[in-house]
């Protein structure tokens, strides 16, 4: 089996179109290159452009500031002394530039916990200038790892949410080449890694089946490795909020989709529907979720993203060292004068115009490693637990109806996605949030406290409707498709949950018409698939797969409520004929 990994930048397309066709009316970035002093740098000069570690509203080289205070909120985490000592991180990417200035102290350049599973070189998988194969594009690597752990006080660049973590890579897309099945596998393998970051996945103008060799490599590093205790597997969401439309018979590239706008989902990524990783959505630098980063009730928590870096602040960070490498170089194309080596980057070893949830995913990954810090003892649930417990609601609404964003139309009286709810387990959830904002210092100050009460791990079978035949009434809300499945009896029906997944069948010529909507037995509802999405044309469901954390530490007990909806009165209609669901969590 091939897949095309994509890089998770905030254009939602390939990495190596991120930013580069923007364009502004002022653009000889005048009045944007001084960054605004927030408090003490610690002896790393570009700290102040970092805004996620330390937002004072500051613009670095962009035309506006953020709102200040919106932050990752570590300063007293960094203040106790916990700055990630002794966690290993494996940066999942392609080749990372490991003798960067800023890098080269947190990555051992004999660590055998390096993989390069492109070229198979097993101990040499970062990328220098005299180490081929690796390509001349792999850029996106560095700069994940500068997020995660670039070095602090050493006078040079800025530093990482976890500025003495050490630091792997696991290079499975160099040049951006297909990988086999082996590869995606290798990538996850290998107990001598404390949390390992994935800033990649598919195009969500499609859906993308989850591979069941995969979840069960997935689910051994969570239950096997770290002493038992689970590796921490952090994962970006997507940057598909807008992307392509689906092509019915068309071997999908980015090259052949149609470039037309539609709505991508999270939940059509099947790498992104494991209840092993914490997907991770992105925010921008006010708090509010990046208008690239891709929805999906299977989103757990937000870290920072940003923007573009010109109108709006992106994200400070490690980039190819030199003005003839890597985003920042002296030919590229961003109006500011910052990527293009004037001072205070005259070297061009930095870029801040990063973004995505290729940025977001890894400020995630440095919390979890000052949490592990603070507490080893702490078991991947724990990580998972304490991270939803602790996070911070943002854009906090709670009723209204929220229209489709590109301004199509539903029934009457229905919302295309919904405010955010709280759970009958007092848990709060939106779809573009997960459970809300990384708050780390709260994270970290529960994590010290902690003694794990989330009880054995369980994962029942999927309890079934059996065959079904019920009718999905043509863009009429009253006309949905309804069916019910009581949870009473066996394993399934005694667990707090900490997942839960469904797996559908319908017939419909046009399943991008249809929301899937699942109700817990306390009356949570849950949206897992929006409606008039980038599904276009695609005929039928057959038994794809969909997640949901919104009924996070509820009971499995009762009646489950599956609702299909279908959103476009064109004179087609179709039926639901099977479903299933399945819950993990703790057995009661």
């Amino acid at each position: 089996m091939l897949k095309t990994k994509d890089f998770l930048t905030g254009s939602g397309l390939l990495l190596t179109a991120v930013m580069l066709s923007l364009t502004l009316a002022n653009c000889n970035g005048s009045g944007f290159e001084l960054a605004d002093s927030c408090f003490n740098d610690g002896g790393d000069p570009l700290f102040n452009y970092s805004w996620y570690l330390a937002n004072c509203g500051q613009k670095g080289i962009s035309r506006a500031g953020g709102t200040s205070g919106v932050d990752l909120n570590l300063r007293a985490t960094w203040s106790s002394g916990i700055l990630g000592n002794g966690i290993k991180i494996r940066v999942s990417d392609d080749g990372l530039e490991n003798t960067h200035e800023d890098l080269t102290g947190n990555f051992p350049t004999s660590s055998t916990r390096s993989r390069d599973y492109v070229s198979g070189d097993s101990n040499n998988s970062y990328l220098t200038t005299t180490a081929p194969p690796h390509s001349s594009s792999d850029n996106h690597g560095t700069s994940v790892a500068g997020i995660i752990a670039a070095v602090g006080g050493n006078g040079v660049g800025s530093r990482g949410v976890a500025p003495k973590a050490t630091l792997a890579v696991a290079n499975l897309l160099s040049s951006m080449t297909s990988q086999d099945l082996t590869v995606i596998l290798n990538q996850a393998t290998g107990t001598d890694f404390d949390i390992l970051n994935m800033s990649w996945g598919y195009g969500q103008f499609e859906l993308s089946p989850p591979t069941s060799a995969y979840e069960a490599q997935l689910k051994t590093a969570v239950t096997s490795y770290r002493n038992g205790k689970g590796a921490v597997l952090v994962k970006a969401a997507g940057n598909d909020y807008y992307t392509y439309c689906f092509i019915p018979g068309i071997d999908l590239d980015y090259t052949n989709a149609d470039p037309e706008g539609c709505i991508g989902n999270s939940n059509f990524d099947g790498d992104n529907i494991n209840p092993y990783q914490i997907i991770v959505a992105a925010l921008d630098a006010n708090g509010i979720a990046a208008q690239y980063s891709s929805p999906g009730a299977n989103i757990w928590i937000s870290g920072f993203g940003g923007m573009y870096g010109y109108a709006e602040p992106a994200m400070l960070t490690t980039d190819r060292m030199g003005c003839t490498n890597g985003w920042a170089k002296s030919s590229a194309s961003a109006y500011t004068p910052f990527e293009r080596g004037s001072a205070p980057n005259s070297k061009c070893n930095y870029t801040a115009t990063f973004n995505g949830t290729s940025s977001a995913a890894p400020t995630i990954s440095g919390a979890v490693a000052l949490m592990l810090e603070a507490n080893p003892s702490l078991t991947w649930r724990d990580v998972k637990y304490i991270l939803a417990k602790t996070a911070v609601p943002m854009d906090y609404v709670t009723t209204g109806t929220i229209p489709h964003p590109l301004g199509l139309s539903v029934p009457a009286g229905y919302s295309w996605e919904l405010p955010w709810k709280t759970n009958s387990a007092g848990f709060k959830f939106h779809n573009w949030y997960g459970f809300g904002k990384v708050d780390v210092d709260a994270a970290v100050a529960m994590a010290k406290s902690y003694t794990s009460m989330l009880g054995t791990f369980t994962e029942p079978n999927y309890v079934s409707s059996g065959t079904l035949n019920v009718s999905i009434g043509d863009g009429s809300l009253g006309g949905a498709a309804i069916s019910q499945i009581s949870i009473s009896g066996g394993t399934a029906s005694s667990v707090k949950i900490e997942s839960v997944r469904i797996k559908v069948s319908v017939t419909h010529s046009d399943v991008s018409q249809l929301a899937l909507e699942l109700t817990s037995p306390s009356g949570m509802r849950s949206i897992l698939v929006n409606m008039r999405n980038s599904l276009t044309n695609l005929a039928n469901y057959s038994d794809n797969v969909f997640a949901s954390n919104a009924f996070y530490q509820e009971s499995s007990a009762g009646l489950w409520t599956l609702k299909v909806i279908d959103g476009v009165g064109d004179g087609t209609s179709g039926s639901l004929t099977k479903w299933e669901i399945q819950f993990t969590g703790a057995a009661q």
